[in-house]
Order: structure tokens, then C-alpha cells, then sequence
């Protein structure tokens, strides 16, 4: 990829079902976060903690955004990240889980364009799509030494526990929660 369609413009637009195998890449993407793989797309698949996050998309209630390069070759709109919204049952929770009625934020941007601020876009993006659709809190977990928890703290996210290695973080959302798109 050249560094004029590295640096090209972003777009974002509503995640949709035709999206579910890009959202398991970037599910990989955000368990291998450290750039090295500790996981692989098969186990991610197989493992019933991790693959509940992808599993059947969209199913009721999954609410997600994609952010594409709108300077893909031939006019193509290149996915190159993702955040999105899933509840859980307490019987089968996420790493994230603090209540049923609290969907989990998954998020991930493809390693070559991150540090642009597509992340905070798209989640920003997300939390307003959340709130006018009546949820009122979103949760997250972020392992130690993601330098994503920045970006959460800097949305208002703040910690209400840990899980192992991670700490599970909470936001709520009001009026306040703004749409940035570009």
C-alpha cells in the first residue's frame, strides 16, 4: 500500500452482516494487540470466550461501525477498522461483562493505520449510535499495558474492576456523547 493511501481519507459507515468475517480479523487484531501472534483466527473461532464475540453477526441488538480508506484502489472502500457493541447473558459473559443490560465495546484498527485517530472516531461514532438507540452504559476490557486504555479514558471510560491481566472499564452515555465523523 503506498503512503498517499496509507495517509488517505477515512470514512466510517454502519457495520452490517456482510461484515462479519472482517470483524474476526479485527477481533484477532485486538487479542494479538502487542504485534505478535498469540492467537490464531482458527482459535479465536474455536474458543467459545473469544469466538461469542463475533458468532452469528448481527444478531438483535448488535450495533457496529467500520472504518474504510476511501482511496482504495479502483474507487473501493477498504475496511481498515472496527468497533462494535454485543450483549451477553451473565450465563455466558464476556471478558468485559458487568451486566446483561451493558453491551461490550470490541474495537480494533488494521496495525498500519493506527495512530491516526481512527479508533476515537469510531468509537466515539458507536457511543452516539449506542445512545440514541437507548443504551445507557457500554463496557470494555482492556489488558495492561494496551496503550488503547488512554483512548478509553480520554471517552469517559472509567475502571470498575479487574479481570486477570485486564482491567474492565464502564462509560455512560448522555447527551453529551457527540458524533465525529469525518
Amino acid at each position: 500500500m503506498s503512503e498517499e493511501s496509507r495517509r488517505g481519507p477515512v470514512g466510517v459507515r454502519e457495520a452490517g452482516p456482510e461484515d462479519s468475517e472482517f470483524l474476526v480479523d479485527m477481533l484477532l487484531e485486538a487479542f494479538n494487540w502487542r504485534g505478535e501472534e498469540r492467537f490464531t483466527r482458527k482459535q479465536i473461532l474455536k474458543d467459545k470466550s473469544t469466538s461469542l464475540y463475533v458468532a452469528g453477526w448481527q444478531r438483535a441488538g448488535d450495533i457496529g461501525v467500520i472504518a474504510v480508506d476511501l482511496a482504495g484502489p479502483s474507487g473501493l472502500q477498504i475496511p481498515i477498522g472496527a468497533a462494535w457493541l454485543r450483549q451477553f447473558p451473565a450465563r455466558n459473559p464476556g471478558y468485559g461483562f458487568v451486566a446483561e443490560d451493558v453491551p461490550e465495546l470490541s474495537m480494533a484498527v488494521v496495525p498500519h493505520q493506527r495512530g491516526r485517530g481512527i479508533g476515537t472516531g469510531l468509537v466515539r461514532s458507536l457511543m452516539t449510535k449506542a445512545r440514541d438507540q437507548g443504551i445507557r452504559r457500554i463496557s470494555l476490557s482492556v489488558e495492561d499495558g494496551n496503550p488503547a486504555l488512554r483512548l478509553y479514558k480520554s471517552l469517559g471510560f472509567t475502571e470498575v474492576g479487574r479481570n486477570g491481566d485486564a482491567t474492565t472499564m464502564v462509560a455512560t452515555l448522555d447527551s453529551t456523547t457527540q458524533v465525529v465523523g469525518k
